[in-house]
Order: structure tokens, then C-alpha cells, then sequence
């Protein structure tokens, strides 16, 4: 049932480009398994999704360390590796090639924020607003 489902949503993102984004999020959120194919597209939709709300460019969002940009980088990174079966390598190819010992960086810096008695809460709280907005 879920696989003629996405079926239909993949040909309608291909017939209605200006729905993409939308029909991605559809895709993620009955998608029964959560594959690195499946979420490249969603990740990357919501990559634009965030940098029009930050009002930066992609390339900005991908390169750059300013801490709201950084947070958001950090958060879906670790998203990904929580709740996907994408290898590190993966992950860094999603954000422009990063090596995956930036990527254990991230991980290790929401994994901090994450404890109760975090210096950095806001870092643990952009970790659970992307996580509530792309597990919704």
C-alpha cells in the first residue's frame, strides 16, 4: 500500500515542481523505512525551507559558522544519524562534502546539549524544534 503511495506522490512531485517540498515532507512521513534515498530529498527540501526563514543563501547555510546557521547545520546532522541508517559519509555528502569527522563533531555537540544540565540550551532547543518539525 505505502509503495504504490509514494509511487503516485513521486510522479505528482515530478508533474507539480512547485509542490516539491510538500509532497517530499508527504513522502518522509509514511515512507515505512527510513533510507538515505528517501530522506536526501527531504533533508535538501528542508535545507531550502531553512535558509528562506534564515534569509541566507545555501550556500551560506552549508559554509558558513555563525551560531544560528550552525545550530540548525548541527541539528539535522544529527537527526539524520539518529533516526536514519545513513553512514557518516552519507550525512557529509548531504551538507557540501563534509568529512565525517564534522560530522562526529555535530553529534557530539547536540549529545552535550542534550543533557539536562547543558551550557548550551540553545543549541538543544533547535535540536528539538527541527526534530519535532521533520518528524511530524
Amino acid at each position: 500500500m505505502s509503495r504504490e503511495l509514494i509511487g503516485k506522490l513521486l510522479q505528482l512531485r515530478e508533474d507539480h515542481p512547485d509542490y516539491r517540498e510538500e509532497i517530499n515532507l508527504t513522502i518522509h512521513r509514511i515512507s515505512p523505512k527510513r533510507s538515505g534515498h528517501h530522506l536526501s530529498n527531504v533533508v535538501a527540501s528542508y535545507i531550502e525551507i531553512l535558509c528562506d526563514d534564515l534569509n541566507v543563501s545555501r550556500k551560506y547555510f552549508l559554509k558558513k559558522r555563525s551560531r544560528d546557521v550552525l545550530y540548525y547545520r548541527y541539528s539535522l546532522m544529527a537527526w539524520l544519524k539518529y533516526n536514519t541508517n545513513m553512514t557518516l559519509k552519507d550525512i557529509g555528502k548531504l551538507f557540501g562534502n563534509k568529512d565525517h569527522s564534522t560530522i562526529i563533531n555535530a553529534l557530539n555537540e547536540v549529545s552535550n546539549a542534550l543533557h539536562p544540565n547543558s551550557y548550551n540550551q540553545d543549541l538543544s532547543d533547535t535540536y528539538h524544534k527541527v526534530k519535532e518539525a521533520l518528524e511530524q
